[in-house]
């Protein structure tokens, strides 16, 4: 429900007041409305004509969300179960990052795309068959296609931008792929080493094969993992590795934003994104220092 403009409008105007105890006053008045003030407040700024008083309400507002979502990651890591839901987790992100996002636009962008495959996917069918059926639908009938391989650009990074573009860098697209797997009951993990991770399609206990999510989704068993990882620059002894459920991705995710935001000197984000990081603990899978 949006808040009152009777009762938003004073404290709006409080904004340039740069007093610390009406600053903190004002906060906490907007932020015991509840979310919903967020969506206010960008309203709000659209209407507004004075081009520092819209900074400033922008401003506000991306403080506030962040505040509201940070929390709200917080509640789903304690009471989610593991592993962790890669949707409910994509969406605190999402949405920690870009304040514009709405949970609804969210949820039509990825159920779009989780509808497209589960129209053609079958228990009946092995696994092998469904990861075909899946990489057919995701690379060629949605057309997810790879950028920014080097993760320099922020267009290609968000969840909610790459799935209405179909675009993204490779973490991204790893990250859409694997909650669609898992959402639709696919048993596929991580095997994460030093740098990187490979999908692995588990299947009582044991893997069965590989996938290679950045060539089309191709499929390949336990004796090509070696060419597989030449081929990504890495030499790895397998003792390094480490089977992770499909949630680890939101830590490698989560690594690969914090790369790019350091490597665009963008602190706020950087801090944000660190905040949520430790929230999942203190296991980390990539180097992230950021690029000179």
């Amino acid at each position: 429900m949006a808040v009152d403009p009777e009762v938003l409008e004073p404290l709006v105007a409080l904004f340039d007041d740069r007093d610390s105890v009406v600053t903190e006053l004002v906060d906490q008045r907007l932020a015991s409305f509840g979310t919903e003030v967020v969506r206010s407040l960008h309203n709000r700024a659209d209407r507004e004509s004075d081009p520092v008083q819209k900074a400033a309400i922008v401003e506000r507002a991306r403080r506030l969300n962040a505040e509201f979502r940070l929390d709200e990651f917080q509640d789903f890591i304690n009471r989610s179960p593991a592993p962790l839901s890669l949707f409910e987790g994509g969406w605190f992100i999402s949405s920690l990052l870009d304040w514009t996002l709405s949970r609804d636009r969210y949820e039509a962008f990825f159920y779009q795309c989780m509808e497209a495959y589960q129209l053609e996917h079958s228990d009946l069918r092995t696994g092998v068959e469904n990861v075909r059926i899946l990489n057919h639908v995701f690379y060629h009938r949605l057309k997810f296609t790879l950028y920014d391989v080097q993760l320099k650009d922020p267009q290609y990074a968000l969840l909610g931008d790459t799935l209405q573009t179909r675009g993204g860098n490779p973490f991204v697209l790893a990250y859409i792929y694997l909650a669609i797997c898992q959402t639709a009951g696919l048993p596929v993990e991580l095997l994460c080493f030093p740098g990187g991770f490979v999908p692995a399609y588990v299947e009582h206990g044991k893997i069965q094969f590989y996938i290679n999510v950045y060539r089309g989704g191709e499929i390949f068993p336990q004796d090509r993992l070696e060419a597989f990882l030449k081929a990504t620059g890495l030499q790895i002894d397998t003792s390094a590795f480490r089977r992770r459920d499909e949630s680890s991705m939101l830590t490698l995710y989560l690594e690969s934003l914090l790369y790019i935001h350091a490597g665009l000197k963008d602190e706020k984000k950087s801090a944000l994104i660190e905040r949520a990081l430790d929230m999942l603990g203190p296991e980390r899978f990539l180097t992230i220092d950021a690029p000179e």
